[in-house]
């Protein structure tokens, strides 16, 4: 008869990572009757731990090891981690864009949005670092995607789109930014223009001078024809805004944005 620490983890297993809440659900359908979350600890997740099974990433949030596995060589998947830090989450930006495939670079780091109230502390594991972006909407063309036994939510690839021109600095900055963009594929021109209309002002310009730059760079971009762009174009009003500041900038007269000098030219080599 297999023990009920030896059959938790073995539901735990196909999981890789697992969230307290997760070995508690699994625990309430193995231990006969009742059990609080202090007695599962206790008598279940500090015994996996002790025997090798069990590897804590932070506090609430664990490896599960294989038989084959140790903690010095195993190799943690990042978007699984990612997944489990909040209910309430998506994963945006760079992050975004690896899951997707498109990212030009592999990034060390991953960005997990929530709101405020989730807020949790940057952390280390392994060579990953795992940061929080605070946004007010985690629902609006958030996608779930299947992944390795589990599902994933990440932002759907025109809000992906948006936000990375939108929050650059979570992008990987301008050049990893439009290389990674270049090769996006399936996005939704018209889809991503609606969206860009609702979006604060100055935000519209910057699509749509990247559309524009993409569009001579990327075939996934030849639908965004000039009368696509106008219908962003009409929504510029007040005076030029600066694409990057403190850089050295001639003005577009389309997007009424200056843009750095040598910006287009470093672009070229990349």
């Amino acid at each position: 008869m297999v023990k009920k620490t030896e059959a938790l983890y073995n539901a735990l297993l196909p999981m890789k990572i697992a969230s307290f809440d997760d070995i508690v659900q699994k625990a309430s359908s193995i231990i006969e009757g009742s059990a609080n979350r202090k007695y599962i600890y206790r008598k279940y997740v500090k015994r996996l731990i002790e025997t090798g099974k069990l590897q804590t990433i932070r506090k609430g949030l664990y490896t599960v090891l294989s038989p084959l596995e140790t903690p010095e060589k195993y190799e943690p998947d990042k978007l699984l981690i990612a997944s489990k830090i909040r209910k309430e989450y998506y994963l945006g930006f760079h992050t975004a864009l690896e899951y997707y495939g498109y990212a030009y670079s592999a990034f060390n780091e991953a960005y997990i949005c929530v709101q405020a109230a989730d807020r949790f502390d940057p952390f280390h594991y392994k060579r990953f670092t795992f940061k929080p972006v605070f946004v007010k909407d985690i629902a609006s063309q958030i996608v779930e995607k299947p992944y390795r036994r589990s599902i994933l939510k990440v932002s759907g690839k025109e809000r992906t789109f948006i936000e990375c021109v939108d929050r650059v600095q979570y992008a990987g900055g301008w050049e990893e930014c439009i290389k990674s963009l270049e090769g996006l594929s399936g996005i939704e021109i018209e889809k991503l223009v609606s969206l860009t209309l609702n979006q604060k002002k100055g935000l519209p310009r910057r699509i749509g001078y990247v559309l524009e730059l993409l569009r001579n760079r990327s075939p996934f971009y030849e639908r965004a024809d000039d009368n696509t762009l106008d219908k962003m174009k009409t929504t510029i009003m007040g005076p030029p805004l600066y694409l990057i500041r403190g850089k050295k900038s001639r003005l577009n007269k389309r997007w009424n944005l200056y843009i750095p000098e040598d910006f287009e030219e470093k672009l070229r080599g990349i």
